[in-house]
């Protein structure tokens, strides 16, 4: 499933924490920077299921999990970093299919900003 998110800034943040679970989980390596593979980024309602994430995925890197408050993570400063790094697509609590290797799962699709 992929939801569109507003064009309007404003309305994207709001929508986007509104159907966020209250804490939520992204994988790092550094303690402070989301973990992404272009254009997809990551979110997970649990921490054990992003650590479990990056296990299945393989990366290579030393990758944990770190939670914070929906609407402390999600910042304006934080869309627009993720804009700027091309990442268009947010997976909230993305599956590994064991058969295929795909990722699938609910997606948020960010708007550009007008």
């Amino acid at each position: 499933m992929v939801r569109a998110m507003s064009a309007d800034p404003g309305a994207d943040l709001r929508e986007l924490v509104d159907v966020l679970p209250p804490r939520i989980w992204y994988l790092t390596s550094n303690g402070q920077d989301m973990w992404c593979r272009r254009p997809y980024g990551f979110l997970f309602s649990t921490g054990q299921l992003a650590e479990s994430f990056a296990a299945a995925m393989g990366t290579g890197e030393d990758l944990f999990a770190v939670g914070l408050d929906a609407g402390a993570l999600i910042t304006d400063e934080m869309l627009e970093g993720l804009r700027n790094s091309a990442v268009t697509r947010l997976f909230i609590d993305p599956q590994i299919d064991p058969t295929s290797g795909d990722v699938h799962g609910k997606i948020l699709r960010l708007g550009a900003v007008q």
